[in-house]
């Protein structure tokens, strides 16, 4: 495979002046085609880079006008020629226009290298036929059997680039969820076995999909890295979607789409572990059960899949641990044979190993003095773990090795003895480095409702645990719940007691559970307990989806549609005979999120006025057509069916939804200092945001009430410190309120407020 050359072209295209040397000469070109475009064209056949750049997937691609015929490959200078050709052509086009071509030349580079090969390979010979694989291999390079797969065989393309993708999580560890599940007999299964077409309606039943799903099992072989494996790929619809679409005439339409999503799974039967990547924490466990119960025929409602998270903090202030005392057993020593910490980024390590007739805290301390690196480490990577035991009632002595790596991988699911394995579990929960999952009871979740929106309504999703204990959150049960994971503790933290201002440095304390600040000048800033400064990061997913399901005995209509991260469509409820829309909002303090999602809303004003439970104390009253109703301030007692007074969102609902629908005269009503709502009769209410747009319409307001509704501009814009109106909104803000809410007035310089005409005579 000829892949020496893409670097140098990467490099050239960072120049100025971007030259191509094609046979002897170069061809100048503009900056606007892609490295990976001009990989393909330089490395591919022709007549299959032709066939990749001609193609149009739909009819947003203009047509570049590339050449219709392609000489013969063999003649070396007429396909030098149709490659100048080529770059001639898309250079007269932006980068903007060359988009598609440069994501689809960069999907079928990461599959024409490294581990992208054998990926590719590996499913061709799964899915092809003898003829089709024939042809396949008689591609004379990787990059031209990518090509020509990509172009002949589109399914089995996407089921490598998966696969590829999939093999990239496991090597370096970052699949999303890893769930173990407790057999109570082994069961033979591989990609034939797994009835693809039950497992795909029950995924559909299960997540409640509009459209039906597709599922494909492959088997993974084993590597050096990673036992044999089982791969399954769940492709389906997302939730409805909608963006706008502006048209080579200027006029702008809508475009409804389903945005396609995929979920992919790894069962690796040694482990009895089950390895899921998905954008969403629900749909992870929901898809994981659901293999287990389909796949492996387990019973999830007597014994749900569990999964368990490793903190290793407690190594930082020493490698020694203690002789647990546990039930049946006589532990003689237990000692850390291996200790691995990063520096600064993954590539870097510095790993420590002895015997277990060494300690490893005494070895580190001499070799590596005092201070070492372990005990300032940010994070360990991997610890060895030997354990020297007896059962009660026999002699014979016995040695258990864990090895942890990471915060999620332990060696124990691999352990074939059950007896075994449940005395390592014990082992390491007995050390506080183990935490298993375990749901929360909704009855708890209900308890600490007010908190979880309080957590989802943060703008910085880490949260330290001082600010949770004072929520009176525990978060040992949130981490145990999947709500929350551990961090590194905090470096630094403000002083302001004693008189002592400024930043303090944490370190470690000789002092048990507790560390030591030194301020900025080596003062002593005195110890703090050290679980108030351990850091946590917030699951976003998962609280929003335990968010979601509290609120769900709300509805009568349940239709759960993610806009954004800040906004979702919960469903409908029923107010009289109407079906009221129900959304959830966060972060309606901000003035750029408020401005985001009133546009966002009054483009969805079909549905009618609706109800926005909104997670901030602070927010607008209005938000499109839609009421806005404070969450914490109409919370059910404990112990009521709705966790939301369904009667209070009733009296909200009633009482604004005549301003709603635009009320009886044009008016600004404020609901602070920074925020407003305008109201025009027949129009939905647009919700203002800072003193700039509020003065603004405050001023066309009035004079409009007055009978002159035409404002001169310096008359309208005294004060801001603005010359235009336009000034105050953001582009596409003002885009959707130009001609809606104001317009021109009749004279040059003038504006006014933009009414129904029915209204104005």
């Amino acid at each position: 495979m000829r892949t020496a050359m893409l670097p140098a072209i990467i490099d050239c295209e960072s120049s100025n002046q971007l030259g191509l040397m094609i046979g002897g000469r170069v061809s100048r070109k503009a900056n606007s085609i892609g490295r990976f475009a001009l990989g393909v064209i330089e490395d591919a056949k022709i007549d299959l880079l032709s066939s990749l750049l001609v193609l149009r997937e739909n009819d947003s691609e203009p047509d570049f006008g590339l050449p219709d015929e392609v000489p013969d490959p063999a003649n070396f200078d007429a396909a030098t020629d149709f490659r100048k050709q080529l770059i001639d052509a898309l250079s007269l086009f932006d980068s903007d226009d060359l988009r598609p071509i440069e994501q689809r030349c960069r999907r079928v580079w990461s599959l024409a290298d490294g581990k992208g090969i054998s990926s590719l390979d590996t499913i061709a010979e799964k899915q092809f036929e003898d003829d089709v694989l024939l042809e396949f291999r008689n591609q004379p390079d990787p990059l031209c059997r990518s090509i020509w797969s990509y172009m002949k065989a589109r399914r089995a393309f996407e089921d490598a680039e998966s696969f590829y993708y999939a093999r990239q999580f496991r090597d370096y560890g970052k699949m999303y969820d890893a769930f173990e599940v407790e057999l109570e007999k082994a069961v033979a299964v591989d990609a034939a076995s797994i009835d693809e077409g039950a497992l795909a309606t029950q995924i559909t039943r299960v997540l409640e999909l509009k459209t039906a799903c597709t599922v494909k099992a492959l088997d993974l072989p084993a590597t050096t890295s990673h036992p044999a494996s089982i791969m399954l790929i769940v492709r389906h619809g997302g939730p409805l979607s909608s963006v706008y679409d502006h048209k080579a005439d200027g006029r702008r339409g809508t475009i409804y789409f389903r945005p396609p999503n995929e979920a992919t799974l790894i069962y690796t039967p040694s482990n009895r572990q089950i390895e899921v990547c998905a954008d969403s924490a629900v749909v992870r466990q929901q898809i994981s059960s659901t293999f287990a119960e389909v796949a492996l025929g387990h019973d999830v409602s007597r014994k749900p899949l569990t999964w368990k998270r490793y903190n290793l903090s407690r190594f930082r202030t020493g490698l020694s641990l203690p002789i647990p005392s546990i039930t049946g057993y006589d532990i003689r020593l237990a000692r850390v044979l291996e200790a691995e910490v990063r520096l600064g980024s993954w590539s870097r390590k510095l790993s420590l190993k002895v015997s277990i007739d060494d300690d490893i805290e005494e070895v580190a301390n001499r070799y590596l003095k005092p201070n070492n690196v372990f005990k300032r480490a940010e994070g360990f990577s991997r610890i060895g773990i030997a354990v020297a035991y007896s059962k009660d009632g026999d002699a014979r002595e016995r040695t258990l090795n864990i090895t942890i790596t990471g915060g999620k991988s332990c060696n124990l699911q691999s352990n074939k003895d059950p007896e075994e394995r449940s005395f390592g579990y014990a082992l390491l929960d007995s050390w506080g480095i183990m935490t298993a999952f375990r749901q929360i009871e909704n009855g708890d979740l209900r308890s600490i409702f007010s908190q979880l929106v309080e957590l989802y309504d943060r703008v910085d999703e880490q949260v330290s645990g001082s600010r949770l204990q004072e929520m009176g959150l525990d978060p040992s049960r949130l981490i145990e719940g999947g709500l929350l994971e551990r961090r590194e503790r905090q470096d630094v933290i403000l002083g302001d007691d004693d008189g002592l201002d400024g930043e303090f440095r944490v370190q470690p304390s000789a002092t048990l559970a507790m560390v030591r600040t030194v301020g900025p000048f080596g003062e002593d800033g005195g110890t703090r307990p050290a679980p108030d400064v351990q850091m946590y990061v917030i699951n976003k997913d998962w609280l929003h989806e335990t968010i979601l399901r509290l609120l769900k005995p709300l509805l009568n209509k349940r239709a759960s549609e993610v806009f954004e991260d800040d906004l979702t469509l919960l469903g409908a409820m029923q107010i009289d005979a109407a079906e009221v829309p129900l959304y959830f909002a966060r972060r309606l303090d901000d003035l750029k999120t408020i401005s985001r999602l009133d546009v966002a809303l009054r483009a969805r004003n079909s549905t009618g006025v609706g109800i926005v439970l909104c997670a901030s104390p602070e927010m607008p009253a209005y938000l499109g057509p839609n009421v806005v109703v404070p969450i914490l301030s109409n919370l059910s007692p404990i112990g009521e069916e709705f966790v939301i007074a369904h009667d209070g969102l009733e009296l909200a609902y009633r009482n604004n939804l005549s301003l709603a629908r635009g009320g009886a005269i044009p008016q600004v009503l404020r609901s602070g200092t920074q925020s407003a709502t305008l109201h025009i009769p027949g129009k939905d209410p647009l919700t203002l945001t800072g003193a700039e747009q509020i003065k603004i319409f405050e001023r066309l307001v009035s004079a409009h009430n007055a009978g002159s509704p035409d404002v001169q501009v310096k008359v309208l814009m005294e004060g801001p410190g603005t010359r235009s109106p336009q000034n105050a909104f953001r582009k596409e803000a003002w885009n959707s309120i130009l001609d809606v809410y104001i317009s021109k007035g009749a004279k040059r310089g003038y504006w006014r407020l933009a009414v129904n005409v029915t209204e104005t005579t």
